[in-house]
């Protein structure tokens, strides 16, 4: 895969080093482990293309199979070998939110010009990940926009599309003032620090007045040391500085909220405070380091959820 923010969710090299026809038969086999370590290997053999047999056999196995292990790993290999969109959207609507997510990515991979619109109704999906899929695959194929960024920020109950989100608003940043006026907000409000940060990332790149006002009020004397690092790094960006060397203001308030630990009760409210899934409001695993792929950017992948690129992995 190529380095991208889908690449955390993957759970490949985990599966025995097999030629494809061997893992094509694997495919079919009656335990669902064997299976599994079937469609894992031939992940990896779908960089380098696969037979139109082998796609056939992942597509089957993505569309019927009793294991959504075995779906999603099937999907995440079709979306590598670049298969049709037709033997990938199905996936879309399977009852396993993992399938879903990882299906956003093959989808995103196998037509991303035309994938537009499937991957906006993803947005509307009931699980954090395929909408965190969603955000990113939107913003990797260009048909990302500012209004679509700002509402998820603003109002996805989960953490991961709200950090995605604000990432790719610097991207995608349309009306600029208004994009700096909800970055601003989320950056003294969310509950989340790592989204927060991505918010100060976002204004350091955007360099407005009103994004360093911002930057300078709220990110540098934030609670949370990760967001006074970004937001440092932020300023710097946006002033053409060294980080070490963004001179601060020393008497400004504290931002951002207590962190839910240190509120008897729950979480905060604030900006994205409307709860999700429980697993929500936890960090989602490390950014990825391939390309359009990934188990639910995919979500997480499936060893560090079970939470991102659906992947669950």
């Amino acid at each position: 895969m190529h380095t991208d923010d889908y690449a955390n969710w993957s759970a490949r090299e985990r599966a025995p080093a097999e030629d494809e026809q061997s893992l094509r038969a694997g495919l079919r086999a009656p335990e669902a482990a064997t299976r599994r370590d079937a469609a894992l290997g031939l992940v990896d053999a779908a960089a380098d293309g696969l037979a139109g047999e082998t796609v056939s056999r992942l597509a089957e196995r993505a569309e019927r199979d009793d294991d959504p292990d075995v779906r999603q790993f099937a999907v995440e290999a079709l979306g590598v070998a670049g298969a049709d969109a037709a033997a990938v959207a199905p996936a879309l609507d399977d009852a396993n939110e993992w399938v879903r997510a990882e299906a956003v990515v093959a989808l995103a991979r196998a037509a991303p010009e035309a994938a537009g619109e499937r991957l906006r109704a993803a947005l509307a999906d009931d699980s954090g990940f395929v909408r965190r899929n969603a955000v990113v695959a939107l913003a990797k194929t260009g048909a990302a926009d500012a209004e679509t960024l700002r509402e998820r920020l603003k109002e996805d109950p989960h953490a991961g599309v709200r950090e995605y989100a604000a990432k790719y608003l610097a991207t995608f940043p349309g009306e600029e003032t208004e994009t700096v006026t909800v970055l601003a907000a989320v950056l003294a409000r969310d509950p989340e620090a790592f989204v927060r940060a991505g918010a100060a990332t976002a204004l350091g790149e955007l360099g407005t007045d009103r994004a360093v006002e911002a930057l300078e009020s709220q990110g540098v004397t934030d609670r949370s040391e990760d967001v006074v690092r970004a937001a440092r790094r932020a300023l710097a960006t946006a002033r053409g500085e060294d980080p070490e060397e963004v001179e601060v203001p020393s008497s400004a308030p504290g931002g951002g909220p207590d962190r839910t630990e240190e509120t008897p009760g729950g979480r905060p409210g604030g900006v994205g405070a409307p709860g999700g899934p429980p697993t929500d409001s936890s960090r989602d695993p490390p950014e990825p380091s391939g390309g359009l792929g990934g188990a639910p950017t995919g979500p997480p992948t499936r060893s560090d959820d079970r939470h991102d690129g659906g992947n669950r992995r």
